[in-house]
């Protein structure tokens, strides 16, 4: 099945999103601290649609495809049934906790409040306006749009961002590890903006490819 127009338009946005920091270190100078500020905001971007998503969501959820993840020691699957209310506040404090425990370290250890106090808030409000605008389009004309919120369960859709945040940033942080820090050449930063948009884009295509194969199968007939 071909994508729709809207998930197309959402992938140029999310490319265009991504070439504002790779523009920024390659011409403006801008380091490892201001993109590890940038990429934590936009994790909780990416929570607070994650919210609007499961607050929307109509479609049922099948523990079985669901994987094998606890959350304080309960399992994903026992979120199955609850009211989308009761799954998205447990999201809230849940992934508030993990989005909270992330920006310390991107603070304190990569000195993610450098830019800010140095007075460079265009290297960190640009990018993330660009970033959060892919997320806007991709909700409004897939998730709305496209309807997928008539195939996505909630408990799937509080998964989503933990598959996609966390590999992310474990990648990105990690990576900034790798390449020296603060003090990294620009070669290597631009690598790590090129990782971060392949991740991006699994992370949309695999989101999407999950409410065509709903779609799919409930649009195939059953056995007479």
């Amino acid at each position: 099945m071909r994508s729709p127009p809207g998930s197309r338009v959402a992938v140029v946005g999310l490319l265009a999103g991504n070439a504002i920091p790779l523009v920024g270190v390659l011409f403006y100078g801008w380091g490892v601290p201001a993109l590890l500020l940038v990429y934590w905001v936009e994790s909780a971007v990416v929570g607070v649609e994650s919210i609007a998503k499961i607050l929307r969501a109509e479609g049922t959820d099948d523990p079985a495809e669901l994987p094998s993840m606890r959350f304080n020691d309960r399992s994903v699957a026992s979120f199955v049934g609850a009211p989308n209310r009761s799954i998205a506040w447990f999201f809230v404090q849940h992934y508030g906790v993990f989005w909270l425990v992330h920006g310390v370290f991107v603070l304190t250890v990569f000195r993610g409040f450098a830019p800010l106090l140095d007075g460079e808030w265009v290297s960190v409000a640009v990018p993330t306006v660009g970033l959060a605008s892919y997320h806007v389009v991709s909700y409004r004309l897939n998730f709305v749009g496209y309807r997928e919120f008539e195939r996505r369960g909630p408990v799937a859709l509080m998964i989503d961002p933990y598959r996609r945040v966390l590999v992310l940033h474990l990648t990105i942080v990690l990576g900034a590890f790798a390449i020296g820090g603060v003090s990294a050449p620009v070669g290597a930063v631009v690598v790590m903006v090129l990782v971060k948009t392949a991740l991006d884009l699994r992370g949309h295509w695999r989101t999407h490819e999950s409410a065509t194969e709903r779609d799919v199968d409930a649009s195939t007939p059953g056995p007479e």
